[in-house]
Order: C-alpha cells, then structure tokens, then sequence
C-alpha cells in the first residue's frame, strides 16, 4: 500500500494485468485495505488471517478448478509489465502443459504461470513452500519467458527497494 509515483505499489501491478486475457481474477490478501483497493479495481479479493505462503497458494487455487492455468503475480512488483505478462500468456497457450517463469537473463523470477495439471499438487504444498515447490520433476517443462528489463523482477519489500525504484522511475519517465 507504500505509494509510488503517485498510486500504491499494489495498484501498479493491478493496473498492468491484462484482465481481458483471464477468465477469472482473485487476489488473496491479508488487509482489509488491500481488499478494498483489489475491489475498487474489479478483483475479487480473499481476505486471510496472515499465515504462511503455501495457504495464500491453497486459497487462490481452489477458485480455479476450472481455469486451463493460473498466474501467480506478485502484489510487490510494481515494474512488471503487461507486454512481458502478455508474453507469457501467449507463451502458455502453446504449451498449455508447462511452468512460465518471467526471466531476466536466464535468471527465473515471478510472475509464473501453473498449468491445470499441477492445480492438486499445489492445493497440497503446507508450510513456507512457494509454487515452484511444485516443480520438482518438472525441469523438462518449465519455460522462461525474457522480460524486455531487469526491473520488472525487481521487487518491493524493503524501504531500500522502494527508493531504488523511485530513483529508477525518475531517470526512466518512459515507465
């Protein structure tokens, strides 16, 4: 909710899903404030107690049963684009059957695309497990798709990470 160029970091990332690209969008939040900002934006918000990381995966994916795949975008990285995220989806619709991982220099980062055929072994992941907890086994089929910038992986978890993306932002107005 820190702001950022003049909205919250949040919004930014909000903004840049291309929503008309998905069948259904759900954000799983810990504060009613941020609820509220996903609700104001269309998204349908699930509120949770806090806990660890696997259940915020559990409560997301159990929404999508239905979906071909499903997107993890992370609600802290305000520089990801919709190009690269479109990228990504059109990537997935070749090979509806992989893992798309936004990458930067072959280095793998978020968001990631699951398909349908993994949506059991995530609702089973417990504890501080994170979605590519799920792809063991699954190296043959992951692909990573090339940001057009290093910062769209960056993320905002820190004081020191939002002022390195506020002085990005100033030298880069094209943002």
């Amino acid at each position: 909710m820190e702001p950022l160029a003049g909205k919250e970091i949040l919004a930014h990332v909000l903004d840049a899903v291309p929503r008309e690209r998905f069948g259904r969008l759900v954000a799983v939040v810990s504060k009613p404030q941020v609820a509220e900002l996903c609700s104001a934006r269309g998204i349908t918000a699930l509120l949770y107690e806090g806990g660890p990381v696997s259940e915020t995966i559990r409560l997301g994916i159990g929404t999508m049963e239905d979906m071909d795949g499903c997107m993890f975008v992370m609600g802290d990285q305000p520089l990801c684009g919709r190009k690269s995220m479109e990228r990504m989806l059109e990537s997935f619709q070749n090979e509806p059957d992989c893992i798309f991982r936004l990458s930067y220099g072959g280095d793998p980062g978020s968001p990631v695309i699951f398909p349908k055929r993994l949506f059991s072994k995530l609702s089973a992941l417990s504890g501080e497990r994170g979605g590519m907890a799920v792809s063991k086994g699954e190296e043959s089929c992951i692909r990573l798709v090339e940001a057009r910038d290093a910062a769209e992986l960056w993320d905002v978890d820190t004081e020191q990470a939002l002022a390195e993306v506020e002085d990005y932002l100033r030298h880069r107005p094209d943002r």
